[in-house]
């Protein structure tokens, strides 16, 4: 998530993960994802009263509906009744924060609240996954390439098994909702930037990068003018990267005239 967290501060001080995410479109795990991967080791000075994610991973099952049972404003059997209801792909941090919150929490105790719904979720629909899980994912596999370029294959993989399952290869983002919607966006935009970081060292796995980056460019629901600019010249820099100035012209010109 580090290109998308952009310049914004945290300022834990005044501004829960959630606030900080909200403001940036993107979803607040995605968020407490970035935040934990560029301050470990620091986490506890920088968010003092936020736990991390592999620490109410970590929590038994017994204190783990404990605390959601302590924090949530409903009965431990609603609560765990809405969260088996929930569509397939839904947001578990979103949906605690919107359903099972009913009284005012301290901002620390909010992102808390969405944490143990995500694991919960987790442990009980291994199946049919909520959003969070692909977050995971994704956040794994752009480690991996920023880590070794070699790896494009791994995130490639996951654009082509996971977008045609959340949309079925249209992206109206009635299913995701805006935030959403957003990230799905950005994930492609990264595609893009991911094949053009690769583009010198494994040229064939950067083509078919693109290529797939290419395929959903049109597709995408973007709601934010800002994007489609940044997005577009991502792509046409990839293209030239990959000797193919003319297809990268044509873009430019495409995006232009939007």
């Amino acid at each position: 998530m580090r290109r998308w967290f952009g310049a914004s501060s945290f300022d834990e001080r005044e501004r829960s993960i959630a606030s900080v995410a909200a403001e940036q479109e993107i979803p607040a795990y995605a968020a407490q994802l970035e935040e934990e991967y560029r301050y470990d080791g620091v986490w506890e000075l920088r968010c003092p009263g936020f736990l991390r994610i592999g620490e109410v991973a970590a929590l038994p099952d017994r204190a783990l509906l404990g605390w959601l049972d302590r924090l949530s404003g409903l009965r431990l059997p609603r609560t765990l009744a809405i969260l088996d209801e929930a569509p397939e792909f839904a947001s578990a941090w979103q949906l605690a924060l919107r359903v099972y919150m009913t009284q005012t929490l301290a901002e620390a105790d909010q992102d808390l609240l969405g944490l143990l719904a995500v694991e919960v979720w987790k442990r009980r629909r291994p199946d049919r996954p909520c959003l969070e899980v692909l977050l995971d994912e994704e956040f794994a596999a752009h480690v991996a390439c920023l880590t070794d370029a070699g790896n494009l294959g791994r995130y490639l993989a996951f654009v082509r098994r996971v977008f045609p399952l959340l949309q079925g290869d249209n992206f109206d983002d009635a299913t995701l909702g805006g935030e959403s919607a957003s990230h799905l966006v950005l994930c492609v935009a990264r595609l893009a930037k991911l094949s053009l970081r690769a583009a010198f060292a494994s040229p064939a796995q950067a083509s078919d990068g693109m290529a797939e980056a290419l395929r959903w460019y049109d597709r995408l629901p973007v709601r934010r003018g800002d994007l489609r600019g940044p997005f577009a010249r991502i792509l046409a820099e990839g293209l030239e990267a990959l000797g193919r100035a003319d297809e990268a012209e044509r873009l430019r010109r495409r995006a232009e005239a939007r």
